[in-house]
Formats: C-alpha cells, sequence, structure tokens
C-alpha cells in the first residue's frame, strides 16, 4: 500500500513542478525583420497578453533602420499580440498587430513589410 502511495505523491509533485517550470518567464528574442530597413525612422513596439502591455521598446533610427533588429524579453508560455507602430520617412506613422505564441526561449522572426 506505501508503494502506490509513493508513487502517486512523486506524480502529483512531478505534475505541480512542470506547471510552476512552464510559468516562469522564458527568455525569448524577439526578431523584427524590417522590407523597408532605410526607410524606416522609428520603431515602436508593445507586447500585449490580455490586452495588457507586458513590455514595450521604442528604437529611432535617423539615418535609416538595419535590416534586422532584436528585442530580448522574458515572457511566459502563451498568447501574445505585438503591437508594432513603424514611421517611415516622408510617410505617416503605421500600425499593425502581429499575434505569436511562446512555447519555448530563443527567438521569433516577426517580419514587417
Amino acid at each position: 500500500m506505501r508503494s502506490p502511495l509513493r508513487l502517486l505523491l512523486l506524480v502529483g509533485f512531478a505534475g505541480i513542478g512542470l506547471f510552476f517550470l512552464r510559468a516562469a518567464p522564458r527568455d525569448v528574442t524577439l526578431v523584427y525583420a524590417l522590407e523597408a530597413a532605410p526607410e524606416v525612422r522609428l520603431l515602436d513596439v508593445e507586447v500585449r497578453r490580455d490586452g495588457r502591455m507586458v513590455r514595450h521598446a521604442e528604437y529611432r533610427f535617423p539615418d535609416g533602420a538595419p535590416t534586422q533588429v532584436s528585442h530580448p524579453v522574458k515572457l511566459s508560455d502563451g498568447t501574445y499580440e505585438v503591437l508594432i507602430r513603424l514611421s517611415r520617412q516622408g510617410s505617416p506613422p503605421v500600425t499593425q498587430g502581429v499575434p505569436i505564441t511562446i512555447s519555448e526561449g530563443g527567438p521569433v522572426v516577426l517580419a514587417i513589410r
């Protein structure tokens, strides 16, 4: 009787540990691949979850942006919306939303047109 109880407790503790491990923030790098990089002067990014902003970054490029901009963040597993506001030389700002799902660490590349 003791052995099945120990096994049940061990499985229960492993399940609880896995739950908390998945809830812990992961190191993620959002990589913004800019199609019209030489024209980009401002890249403003909001990472939102459940309608709340959880991360924000603003990048200014007086002489034009590089083709890729890296944004290291810590995010828990789940679904997010990345709101991107892009200002190009001589054009009004454009905003677009990109949904992402985080389930592991590492880079997430977002193509920005």
